[in-house]
């Protein structure tokens, strides 16, 4: 039962975080964001380590449900989703390495 509830409470979390992501980029493309603009994407900054955690969790329960073969057709495309904000998440760690340790 713990681990249910703890499943619910990452795929709620998960569920903000991308949600904060799309919201932010959606504003931006229909508005165009340069420079200061990109001030929407803070939410999204500030839910990246607490996301990306909640996020793997989904992913390993996401593929354990694909694994039982357990409602695959729900789970396919949320492992995909999963995949590519985890993608993110490294493309942007990687980024800011780059620019805070090479960029002087």
């Amino acid at each position: 039962m713990f681990l249910k509830v703890v499943l619910t409470i990452s795929y709620i979390i998960t569920g903000v975080y991308i949600l904060s992501i799309v919201m932010a980029s959606v504003y931006c493309y229909t508005h165009g964001c340069k420079g200061p603009d990109l001030d929407a994407f803070m939410p999204a900054f500030f839910f990246t380590p607490l996301g990306a955690i909640t996020t793997v969790f989904c992913l390993i329960d996401a593929a354990q449900h694909i694994k039982r073969r357990q409602w695959t057709w729900v789970f396919w495309p949320l492992a995909i989703i999963f995949s590519i904000i985890l993608l993110g998440v490294v493309v942007l760690v990687a980024l800011l390495i780059y620019y805070t340790a090479f960029r002087r």
